[in-house]
């Protein structure tokens, strides 16, 4: 069994070398990354740091076909579901006719969204949801997520142990333009489960992309926190197709496939979906929301307007209504996931909107 320490030294090793390469070569570069953690690295690494690898570079992993691709399940945090009826329904005991499906973010999985104790699909489920969780690779175009994600949740509704009425996404950070994305598409294949889509609330989701520095950042904390990872954060110009989405927004195929489509056609905007209620949640560091360099900075990851989707020089506003709109203060992107404050909101919205309501 390999050493912390000489994992150590061939990391920083391998680390010397790549950082020579990055500029010349960014493919080599991360191909040789890849070779390192498929053969390097323990066979047994936690879900954490599993989820923080396909952030970085998932689109590589599923090209080298790796055992820690991170496939795109539904789970309910105990069991993956499985998709067959009958196999459901025997998984699903207690399900209900109200569903809320929380989709993670960017170097993250389903686990996470309990956080610090608080989650916010168990908190719903105390007014009779059923809360369900997407788990996914987050290195992969968001287009492409997006897509599949539209086609699984055809598959669910319609293998769903009871009759669905009512369905709820809450999308935290990238999990909310890759629930833009399978909305888009749902819309193009004309699914039936936005039939049944309700409420769609998004958590510090950076519509009008996230700032590469503020990306950068990103990365070093997060593979700051796993030993086995803390020496990446010198390859943040090795970035990931799911990377480099997040930092534009993009969420269709041709948004990022410059090839396929005119310059004017690349300039329009997939807006909210036709018929749902939808909301945006937006956070600051600071306290002052008349502070423009406060509001840039946003929740440390996401500025404020680009979670709001507001209006840019490229891109038209999402036009959220204005009461469905909400920024906090001395909250930063992670705590959007259980500050006391977003919870109140966010129940607020979703039981407005209620089948019970109708």
């Amino acid at each position: 069994m390999i050493s912390r320490n000489n994992l150590s030294q061939k990391f920083q090793s391998l680390m010397g070398e790549l950082s020579s390469k990055v500029a010349e070569n960014r493919v080599v570069a991360k191909e040789k990354l890849c070779d390192f953690i498929e053969h390097g690295l323990p066979p047994g690494q936690s879900e954490a740091v599993v989820a923080t690898l396909n952030g970085l570079i998932g689109d590589y992993l599923v090209q080298r076909n790796s055992r820690f691709v991170q496939e795109m399940v539904f789970r309910d945090q105990m069991q993956t579901l499985n998709l067959e009826p009958e196999i459901l329904s025997q998984q699903l005991t207690r399900c209900t006719e109200r569903i809320v499906l929380c989709v993670h973010g960017w170097c993250m999985n389903d686990v996470q969204w309990k956080w610090k104790e608080h989650d916010h699909g168990r908190s719903l489920g105390k007014y009779g949801y059923t809360p369900i969780y997407l788990r996914y690779n987050t290195g992969q175009h968001i287009s492409h997520n997006g897509e599949s994600f539209a086609q699984m949740l055809e598959q669910l509704i319609s293998a769903w142990p009871c009759e669905v009425r009512e369905l709820v996404i809450i999308g935290h950070s990238m999990g909310g333009l890759v629930t833009r994305s399978a909305c888009y598409f749902g819309q193009q294949h004309q699914h039936e489960w936005l039939s049944v889509l309700r409420t769609f609330v998004t958590l510090g989701t950076p519509h009008n992309g996230a700032p590469l520095a503020q990306l950068a950042c990103w990365i070093d904390n997060r593979v700051g926190e796993a030993p086995y990872l803390k020496m990446l954060n010198k390859l943040s110009e090795i970035r990931s197709s799911g990377t480099k989405d997040l930092s534009q927004g993009y969420i269709r195929h041709n948004d990022w496939n410059t090839l396929s489509e005119s310059e004017e056609q690349l300039l329009e905007r997939a807006m909210l979906p036709d018929g749902v209620m939808c909301y945006a949640i937006a956070s600051c560091l600071g306290h002052n929301l008349n502070d423009d360099k406060n509001l840039r900075l946003g929740d440390g990851l996401v500025p404020v307007s680009s979670a709001l989707g507001e209006s840019t020089k490229e891109q038209q506003a999402l036009n959220y209504p204005e009461e469905n709109k909400w920024v906090g203060v001395g909250i930063n992107h992670l705590d959007l996931l259980t500050h006391p404050q977003v919870t109140g909101i966010l129940e607020q919205w979703v039981l407005s909107n209620t089948v019970d309501n109708a």
